[in-house]
């Protein structure tokens, strides 16, 4: 049996799109010169099934279309050459339609190709999505890579997945939804990546400056808090388990992606790194034993760990820390059910600075309790704390998350339009405050001050160094100077 995994072309215009690998599902507007997203995660889930079926003697292709930057030929070029039995799309909210366009030219070219959707979205919807298109075959829901495996071995024993947990599958004129399958309880029995399809040094992550090329690596899955918009650990892992790999496995994968590749950095990019403080300090420990001597980074959390781990951290390699905040307001992060104390998180940056990690801090905006005035309080906070970097995006309510529901009860959601789901360029839904255009308006707002701010403080301050970023970066600079 042939199994094409796939991460198809997602284009409108010159906006990109990033679906596969990203918790967070948007386009993004390439800039002058750019073939791909100067931002682009690895898509673990496509490449952890790419290993599996390997592993199990199965024919398989793994395409990232995004990270190739294929036009709509070149993908189906590649379909064709390969002449799949099954065809698998891991798709998302915003790029659902386009998907199902996909699945439909492919079930056009081979009207005996087994179609596939997976992902967050089709997990959510996975009855419905059958049930409205007749050229999709199957969907399988959260964590897929075994589904995968055992809807293949069900298939090729003469079954349709009747006979396999995380299958949503036809029965004659019937659409049938098993029970989810249960989660991988050992990650380390999961082959690495299949790293070997991919375009590697196109995947990039390089926030608070982390050198490039840098290579991503996931040490656990999952997050044990409850934040209400988070959509990954509802949606793929049913919940807030959390997982982790075995601490030697993992560097000795990294060690074996810098002598393959000579990535300069690496970086966790795992749902909450941050969780265990014996685990962290037995995988430093480990990159010391291994002469592991490039700098990398982390997504984590800001409270839970503490000076003594991140020194630890710091003397194993740590360049920077990526800490979800989401508002400067405690009010908010406890509407959220984020569970954060921000006076922890100011003592954080303040320990990240005193080790000198760079640190960079992620906000959302549109949480419940969002005002203009909370935005404003939102940007004292960041000047407040002063981070190498920060990051903005409007909330977006994903289907299946605690935020989707409350908000579809308040009739707060203001488009079910799926391609709308872009929290990077619009907003779909309001607050007891804010319309959606006052979301947008207070998004763009705060970037623009942020970057004023930055600005002022970094290189008006210090004319040497505002004269070395203008020679560097003149169109930066020309569009700092349209704020004022």
């Amino acid at each position: 049996m042939r199994v094409f995994l796939s991460n198809p072309p997602w284009r409108k215009g010159n906006y990109y799109g990033i679906r596969a690998g990203s918790r967070w599902p948007f386009m993004v507007k390439l800039k002058k010169g750019e073939k791909i997203p100067g931002y682009l995660p690895m898509p673990f889930f496509l490449a952890y099934a790419a290993s599996l079926l390997e592993k199990n003697n199965i024919d398989v292709l793994l395409v990232d279309s995004i990270a190739e930057a294929h036009t709509d030929d070149d993908f189906l070029k590649k379909v064709k050459e390969y002449k799949p039995d099954l065809f698998l799309i891991e798709t998302s909210t915003p790029s659902i339609n386009t998907d199902l366009n996909w699945i439909k030219k492919i079930k056009n070219i081979f009207p005996n190709v087994k179609t596939i959707l997976t992902g967050p979205h089709a997990t959510v919807f996975a009855e419905n999505l059958l049930k409205e298109n007749e050229y999709l075959d199957f969907v399988l829901s959260g964590e897929y890579e075994y589904i995968l495996l055992n809807l293949i071995r069900s298939i090729e024993k003469g079954k349709n997945g009747e006979d396999v947990r995380g299958v949503t599958f036809r029965k004659g004129s019937n659409v049938i939804k098993n029970p989810p399958a249960d989660l991988v309880k050992n990650l380390d029995e999961i082959p690495w990546p299949a790293r070997h399809f991919l375009p590697m040094f196109a995947y990039n992550d390089a926030f608070a400056g982390l050198p490039s090329p840098n290579v991503q690596i996931w040490a656990s899955r999952g997050c044990p808090y409850k934040c209400i918009f988070c959509n990954w650990p509802k949606t793929m892992y049913g919940g807030s388990s959390y997982r982790v790999r075995d601490v030697k496995d993992v560097v000795k994968e990294i060690k074996w992606l810098i002598d393959k590749y000579g990535f300069k950095a690496f970086y966790f990019d795992d749902d909450t790194f941050n969780i265990g403080k014996n685990r962290i300090i037995a995988l430093c420990e480990e990159l010391k034993n291994q002469n592991i001597n490039i700098p990398w980074a982390i997504m984590a959390r800001a409270d839970t760990s503490d000076e003594e781990t991140f020194k630890i951290m710091k003397d194993a390699g740590l360049y920077a820390v990526k800490f979800g905040v989401e508002s400067g307001v405690q009010e908010i992060i406890d509407n959220c059910g984020k569970s954060l104390d921000l006076q922890r998180v100011i003592k954080s940056v303040e320990i990240m600075k005193k080790l000198c990690i760079k640190v960079h801090l992620t906000f959302t905006f549109g949480l419940p309790g969002e005002t203009k005035e909370t935005i404003k309080q939102t940007l004292d906070f960041l000047k407040k704390v002063r981070p190498d970097s920060a990051q903005f995006s409007i909330v977006t309510p994903f289907p299946g998350t605690a935020y989707y529901d409350m908000l579809d009860s308040k009739g707060y959601i203001l488009s079910k339009n799926w391609d709308d789901y872009d929290g990077n360029n619009l907003a779909v839904i309001r607050t007891e405050k804010l319309t959606s255009d006052e979301l947008v308006y207070y998004y763009k707002w705060i970037i623009k001050e942020w970057d004023r701010f930055v600005f002022i403080t970094n290189y008006l301050m210090h004319p040497i160094r505002t004269l070395k970023k203008i020679i560097e970066k003149p169109e930066r600079i020309k569009k700092i100077f349209k704020i004022f």
